[in-house]
């Protein structure tokens, strides 16, 4: 007998995981640096470059990019100095899980330095990877078969229809106030992206990001001033991916990779203009609302049959939810005397973190780097992509420095449930067609009338109809009348 086949092709997570990433650096200054006197800061932004498959394992590339702000020892003038490390995160998979797709987020936890002579640094940089993969290994669904009982299931979720890491480059330029004098050295920069507009078409998705830079530079001038220059900008990507349609559902992540300032003169031969060249790491997944049927078991009322069954994982109960919320933090800073605000920075950690970093004029008039990290209870989703859309501030004492922020977030809510799939029957030659015409039963409370039909071999329609019931679970105890086929 012929069964009627349908092919599911839902994205399966096979792997699920944050992995803890510790490494080790030691890094020596080039020739070109000053020594090192004392240092200010040091700051490890990591970054993923690519991902590949191959021999049962997900192989992750990244690069650490390594930042330091320092006096220098002879001159006693703030410099900087910059390093760049690669890693690689091997993760081992089954090797029969098929096509998969893969969302890494990275969560930057701590990093310490120690300082070994004037010219050297050791650093541990530990961070997370959030490792999600997802096997797209297609499996057969019985949908009809003949002279066959089949229990059908209606559910609504939200398919993974595809994603995408991309990288958006830029190369931008601006001009320092006119009232500064020009620039001796960069010896900052924050920054924060945030994605502005989605629009998806067919198979492709236009992503409009939101770009905005400080800077923080020397002056060429007898007695080191320090002054701050800011640039915001937008930025837009196009990115393919097949399948996709406008009435899909869209989640972007994104996060600075690579980036390189440096000083640029103007038409005068002055260094007035900040050149900032860099990259964006998109990370875009899009999802698609399904109703459908599933099939989830099946008997035959002639013949005993042998049922074979597949698992799938699917997102049910979902709700897409896209809004903009408002929050205030105080940051207190018990070691230190803030006399000047010269620059601050708040970040995402991850969704329920936010760190302040800023750089400050303390009570002697030297520059020092301070930072926090406070707990946030807006977020508890599972598919998530958040931003800071904006943010302001005022010193409250010497030592706090309130926050006023706005988070612009989209996430997806969802109960994960795992059903059991019916992928294949197999009749036997045990005949099962000798049966009574009808049989009395006394069903118990919460019973399910599929499984009373399968166990006297009967028809759901049938005990239905003939006992005047519409559900098809049982509220109550009750004496029930199944009809034999």
């Amino acid at each position: 007998m012929e069964n009627n086949i349908r092919e599911l092709r839902e994205n399966n997570i096979i792997f699920s995981k944050c992995v803890d990433m510790d490494l080790d650096f030691q890094e020596n200054l080039m020739s070109y640096n000053d020594d090192m006197l004392k240092i200010i800061r040091c700051a490890v932004n990591n970054y993923i470059v690519s991902t590949d498959y191959k021999n049962g394992n997900l192989i992750i590339y990244g690069k650490c990019k390594i930042y330091l702000t320092y006096i220098s020892e002879s001159t006693s003038c703030i410099t900087t100095a910059d390093f760049e490390e690669d890693f690689q995160k091997s993760i081992p998979l089954d090797d029969n899980v098929g096509e998969i797709s893969s969302e890494i987020k990275v969560v930057n936890k701590y990093n310490n330095y120690r300082v070994i002579n004037q010219r050297r640094i050791d650093i541990h940089n530990a961070f997370l990877l959030n490792i999600k993969v997802g096997s797209l290994k297609p499996i057969s669904m019985i949908e009809e078969a003949q002279n066959v009982q089949i229990k059908y299931e209606n559910v609504s979720y939200f398919s993974h229809i595809g994603n995408s890491l991309s990288k958006a480059n830029f190369e931008e330029q601006t001009e320092i106030p006119a009232d500064s004098e020009v620039i001796k050295k960069i010896i900052n920069t924050f920054w924060n992206c945030s994605v502005d507009e989605i629009k998806v078409i067919k198979d492709k998705m236009l992503v409009k990001l939101n770009l905005s830079f400080s800077f923080l530079y020397t002056t060429d001038t007898e007695n080191e001033i320090i002054k701050k220059c800011e640039k915001i900008f937008s930025l837009s990507k196009i990115i393919d991916i097949n399948g996709i349609d406008e009435e899909d559902i869209p989640i972007v992540n994104v996060d600075l990779a690579n980036i390189y300032s440096k000083p640029k003169v103007n038409k005068n031969n002055e260094l007035r203009f900040i050149e900032l060249i860099g990259e964006v790491n998109i990370n875009a997944t899009v999802y698609r609302k399904v109703n459908t049927k599933i099939t989830t078991d099946s008997y035959s009322t002639e013949k005993e049959i042998i049922n074979t069954f597949d698992k799938i994982t699917i997102n049910k109960n979902c709700n897409y939810l896209n809004d903009i919320v408002t929050e205030t933090t105080l940051f207190d800073f018990e070691n230190i005397k803030i006399i000047e605000l010269l620059d601050v920075s708040l970040a995402i950690i991850d969704n329920k973190t936010i760190e302040l970093c800023a750089f400050v004029l303390n009570e002697d008039s030297e520059i020092s780097f301070i930072s926090q990290r406070k707990e946030i209870s807006l977020f508890d989703y599972g598919i998530t992509a958040c931003y800071i859309k904006s943010f302001d501030y005022v010193i409250k004492s010497e030592q706090a420095i309130s926050v006023r922020y706005s988070i612009k977030y989209s996430a997806i809510d969802y109960t994960e449930q795992t059903f059991q799939i019916l992928s294949n029957i197999e009749f036997t030659d045990k005949d099962l067609s000798d049966s009574p015409a009808l049989v009395i039963y006394f069903a118990k409370d919460k019973e399910k009338i599929w499984d009373i039909a399968k166990k006297f071999r009967s028809s759901v329609d049938l005990i239905k109809a003939e006992n005047e019931i519409s559900d098809d679970v049982l509220d109550t105890r009750r004496v029930l009348l199944i009809p034999g086929i």
